[in-house]
């Protein structure tokens, strides 16, 4: 009996020692293993890394790395996974997001959000993506979302309406603080219903509008806690565990209630093109967006953090207001012909992305190109690497999109100014790819956001209504940047909260 535990020992150790020896192999044959890693030494043993970029700013620590290291580096991910690389360098970002056949998303993701949200655009690959954006297409043409703006415009008027009553009933005392983010996120969930399913979401107040809003709050609170940071991780690694009978991992309360909506449209046979949802009646596919995931793209978070620039920037809000107001009417035609205001919705998008950052895995061994050459971790400079498959990569907006070497010196500065003035940016081939604007908010390629441009439009609608008939100061309150399903602001602690000062302004 000894003598057989022994051979298996020794057959379990010559086992381990190849598996190592291999592994050591493909790791000298792979120059991503050498990039620079943010000390190493001082990780956290178990959850390496993430836990400190969680316990942090959305973005922070990718950003504070990116200026030490370089913008490509390794970091230790949790529960002894492979390393993690951190993507900030536009050349290699756009590699990645531009060939989505070789860079898919991290399967344990599809499964919890298909589970929570229904299986919708953002959690399709290959043929499926193909073909469900090719049926989604026509409803985000320029001219279709031009046909949305009435809507948009009415949804807006029926918001500005409401907080002006609520000011004038209570007399605009100096104490009179706004949390501006139910009332943003309320409005764009009547956008989202008006042009998407020909539905009142009655400013959130619709018993449909109250269970949406209030289950996107329970998540978005839940995944602040230590809980909603193991999670996903533990997910990742046992895949299989999403199957146990958990509550957290049943069906969600949104996609119970966009199913039922959908059900409805289709069975009335609407003649209205339908954003959310479109059916092919030839093969009986269907193709759509769900409400979450437009709520994930559309910009009523980064409406709330213009709001809190512009209150910190009177001399900006000011010339924001006088261009806005130098047109007798809002409209169509005068929204996108307004030049500030473009530049206040560029500069809010490029300091203020909605998404969390996006992640992909390799499926087969690659080269990555670079658009500014690396230190690694040896020392030496690099000007591409080579990677296996199954690396996984992450690539966070906020360091795209403020790198010093693209934007300057004042990159984490809110200057609309930059988008206008002779020299204020880079050539377009210099700055992120993707859609719009030359940020890369909108993420790039294949699987870039489908809606961009009703977003766009959304964003400057609600501002342009905004800063038209009201003006804005900040209050003592710390507000801070978070991820939690996407960036949310956080005021004294407070999960997605924006208390600003809100005044009317003086009649025209």
């Amino acid at each position: 009996m000894i003598m057989i535990d022994n051979n298996y020992s020794l057959l379990f150790s010559i086992l381990i020692l190849t598996s190592l020896f291999w592994r050591y192999v493909q790791t000298k044959r792979s120059t991503a293993q050498q990039l620079a890693m943010p000390y190493p030494n001082q990780t956290s043993w178990i959850w390496g890394h993430e836990l400190e970029i969680f316990q942090h700013e959305a973005s922070e620590m990718y950003i504070k790395w990116a200026a030490s290291i370089g913008l490509v580096y390794r970091i230790k991910a949790a529960l002894f996974q492979p390393d993690i690389i951190i993507v900030g360098d536009n050349s290699a970002a756009q590699h990645i997001l531009q060939n989505s056949n070789r860079y898919v998303k991290a399967p344990a993701f599809l499964r919890l959000i298909t589970r929570h949200i229904g299986k919708g655009l953002v959690c399709v690959e290959g043929e499926d993506h193909k073909y469900q954006r090719r049926l989604l297409a026509p409803a985000f043409t320029s001219s279709a979302v031009e046909a949305m703006a009435d809507d948009i415009f009415s949804c807006v008027d029926k918001m500005t309406q409401n907080l002006r009553s609520t000011l004038i009933a209570t007399g605009e005392t100096n104490d009179d603080i706004v949390d501006v983010v139910p009332i943003m996120s309320a409005c764009t969930l009547d956008i989202i219903g008006r042009v998407g399913f020909g539905h009142d979401f009655e400013g959130g107040k619709s018993t449909e509008g109250r269970a949406i809003s209030s289950a996107w709050r329970h998540d978005m609170v839940m995944t602040r806690t230590f809980t909603g940071f193991v999670a996903p991780i533990v997910i990742n690694v046992f895949p299989w565990i999403i199957k146990f009978p958990i509550a957290a991992f049943r069906d969600g309360v949104v996609r119970r209630i966009i199913h039922k909506l959908a059900g409805k449209l289709i069975s009335d046979n609407s003649k209205n093109m339908n954003v959310l949802h479109v059916h092919d009646k030839r093969d009986k596919s269907e193709a759509r967006l769900t409400t979450v995931e437009l709520l994930d793209n559309t910009t009523a978070v980064t409406v709330d953090f213009i709001l809190l620039q512009l209150a910190r920037n009177p001399s900006i809000q000011r010339k924001l207001q006088q261009e806005i107001r130098s047109v007798a009417s809002l409209d169509y035609s005068t929204i996108v012909g307004l030049e500030y205001l473009n530049a206040v919705a560029k500069e809010g998008l490029r300091l203020h992305p909605v998404g969390a950052p996006t992640e992909r895995i390799a499926l087969r061994d690659d080269v990555i190109p670079l658009n500014q050459a690396i230190r690694t971790g040896s020392g030496e400079m690099v000007s591409s690497f080579t990677i296996k498959a199954g690396q996984v990569f992450r690539i966070p907006w906020t360091v795209l999109n403020t790198n010093q070497q693209v934007w300057g010196n004042n990159a984490d500065e809110f200057i609309p100014e930059r988008w206008i003035e002779p020299g204020g940016i880079l050539p377009p081939n210099k700055l992120p790819h993707g859609p719009w604007a030359g940020v890369s908010s909108f993420s790039d390629g294949p699987r870039s956001c489908i809606g961009f441009r009703l977003a766009v439009l959304e964003l400057k609608i609600i501002i342009a209504a905004l800063v038209r008939s009201f003006e804005f100061e900040p209050t003592e309150a710390k507000i801070i940047q978070q991820l939690s399903l996407s960036l949310q602001p956080f005021a004294d602690g407070k999960v997605s909260s924006m208390p600003l000062k809100v005044t009317l302004a003086p009649e025209l």
